[in-house]
């Protein structure tokens, strides 16, 4: 399947690809995560796909996130092709590039990534979005609701933050809105919602109530202190394998202890926490794409937010190589 004319490909610039991705080690037995990545054009049916979101204009705390997807994609070679039992090494991911969007036009922005979200969704491909803003991941579900608009979805959130807030139109979306637009959709449900990492004095007291209103679960990070993160997760699992067709995994990054986010704050979940949540989740065989927001390398310390985005990537990747998204390769798709 084509993307009707609105990427901006990788492949359309080897040089920027190379520097993207940088120099693999010469040791030809210790390849690197970012030999997966594969630039291409095309997708087909179950294949694993990249799409980075590139925009901030409408986070109202710091910019810096647009910069996410190079972040990402740069991190890699910092991650070898084995982990957790299994080898990745000559797998595909389709990298589509970056989404062309407008810097100044938010309602304009959100239309694009909607549209094509209902794009690979309804192409059965599984797409990993990064980004970039959190409110674009209200875009994605809601692309996701117009390709399958039957789904029952269960939607796991990593996040310190509700994001549920009030918003006049489509020109008004922020980082702070892309779960009240999920909500309004048909495919989502409250109570088949959970947020995992919501901190104290991060949400307000108006929202909370709208949030219990809705039935949606919220698992405050003092939880992880008292039950491993792998069983809270498995525990999430097991709730919505029974209630969902689908689950779909969003993750902002301020949710970690780290300083390369839009929001990072102290007090929230450890590196070692956010990949057992993604690495138990991942597994599950209903999960049917995942986004990443708000990685901010502007602000970020030695790469270390960017590191944690590239490896919960790659633990996505490693959960699901059962699938034929992840298949060994046969060359550049053109």
């Amino acid at each position: 399947m084509h993307p009707q004319g609105i990427l901006r490909c990788a492949q359309d610039d080897s040089t920027i690809m190379t520097r993207r991705h940088h120099r693999d080690p010469a040791d030809p037995r210790d390849p690197r995560a970012s030999t997966l990545l594969v630039p291409s054009t095309l997708f087909d049916r179950g294949d694993f796909v990249l799409l980075g979101l590139p925009f901030d204009a409408s986070i109202p705390t710091r910019g810096g996130a647009k910069h996410g997807p190079q972040a990402l994609r740069e991190a890699l070679p910092s991650l070898t092709t084995f982990g957790n039992g299994v080898d990745l090494s000559g797998r595909t991911v389709r990298d589509l590039g970056d989404l062309e969007l407008p810097p100044d036009s938010i309602r304009d922005a959100h239309e694009r990534v909607q549209a094509h979200a209902e794009e690979l969704f309804a192409s059965g491909a599984f797409p990993f979005f990064v980004g970039g803003d959190n409110g674009l991941t209200g875009a994605i579900l809601r692309g996701l609701a117009d390709a399958r608009p039957n789904l029952k979805l269960g939607l796991v959130v990593i996040d310190s933050h509700y994001d549920v807030r009030e918003y006049d139109d489509e020109d008004s979306l922020s980082s702070g809105t892309p779960y009240r637009r999920a909500l309004e959709t048909p495919i989502c449900h409250g109570s088949r919602t959970f947020i995992l990492g919501t901190r104290d004095f991060a949400n307000s007291a108006y929202y909370d109530r709208w949030v219990r209103e809705q039935g949606i679960t919220t698992i405050p990070v003092d939880w992880f202190d008292v039950s491993p993160a792998h069983a809270i997760a498995a525990d999430v699992l097991a709730r919505l394998s029974l209630s969902s067709d689908a689950i779909f995994l969003s993750i902002d990054i301020d949710a970690a202890e780290l300083p390369g986010s839009s929001a990072a704050a102290p007090g929230t979940l450890s590196s070692r926490e956010m990949i057992a949540i993604v690495r138990t989740i991942a597994a599950s065989p209903k999960l049917i794409g995942c986004d990443l927001s708000e990685l901010s390398p502007p602000w970020d310390v030695s790469g270390m937010t960017a590191k944690l985005a590239a490896r919960l990537f790659v633990e996505t990747i490693a959960a699901n190589v059962g699938r034929a998204s992840a298949r060994p390769s046969t060359g550049e798709a053109g």
